[in-house]
């Protein structure tokens, strides 16, 4: 247990006189991943762009999001930073499809680092505060939003691993299969093909169910300890 929190540690900066701004920090992240996940679907114009600015926007309040100890906040700065720039450029050079391609795999990989700290203040807090529950909604947003991006990706690589999934598909229809499979909600109107594709379906439905099933026992576990204070 030491062990781990001390890894925790080094990645985060926690403490009772923090969990105000993790409020605030948390709010700014989950109202920005609301938007991208359940309205800009919805919106039927200049939809890819609104995606790329939102995912900026993402990229900055993520920045903040978990109280990054110096050296974590310089990684995530420089990839943050080489987001908003290859994002820039994609915008202003729409035919080139790598921009587009490096773009997703350095958001992947920043919200992968955003995650991790955010599930290791949940793990390593010693109260249960309202900043502690929104890091955890924050965290299972993300993952979603992750591994939806990754299914993009995957289908850049390899086209047609998806079943009703044009070539042309925006981010939103990638994001709304990612969250129906790590939800294991499953409707089965769009399917994998490939035999990658499955594997990261199976992955991505497992991954969803074992994340819900272990940070409720954390934070129950924290109740029940008569640790509760929430702020």
């Amino acid at each position: 247990m030491s062990s781990s929190n001390s890894k925790a540690k080094s990645l985060i900066r926690s403490g009772e006189g923090r969990n105000r701004n993790l409020l605030k920090t948390n709010l700014v992240l989950f109202l920005s991943l609301f938007t991208i996940i359940f309205i800009i679907p919805a919106i039927s114009f200049q939809k890819e762009l609104l995606t790329s600015l939102l995912l900026c926007i993402l990229v900055i309040s993520g920045l903040f999001a978990a109280e990054f100890s110096k050296s974590a906040f310089r990684i995530l700065f420089s990839i943050g930073s080489l987001v908003i720039l290859v994002t820039a450029l994609s915008l202003f050079m729409p035919e080139v499809q790598s921009l587009n391609i490096i773009t997703f795999i350095l958001n992947t990989v920043f919200f992968i680092i955003v995650t991790s700290a955010l599930i290791a203040h949940v793990a390593s807090a010693s109260k249960v505060y309202t900043s502690t529950l929104l890091c955890a909604i924050n965290s299972y947003l993300l993952i979603g939003l992750t591994l939806s991006i990754f299914f993009l990706i995957l289908d850049l690589f390899i086209p047609g691993s998806f079943s009703q999934i044009k070539p042309d598909e925006g981010f939103s229809t990638f994001i709304y299969y990612g969250f129906v499979t790590l939800t294991t909600l499953g409707f089965g109107d769009i399917t994998p093909h490939t035999a990658l594709a499955r594997s990261f379906s199976i992955f991505t439905a497992l991954f969803g169910q074992l994340y819900l099933v272990i940070i409720m026992a954390l934070i129950i576990g924290k109740f029940l300890k008569g640790e509760n204070t929430t702020k």
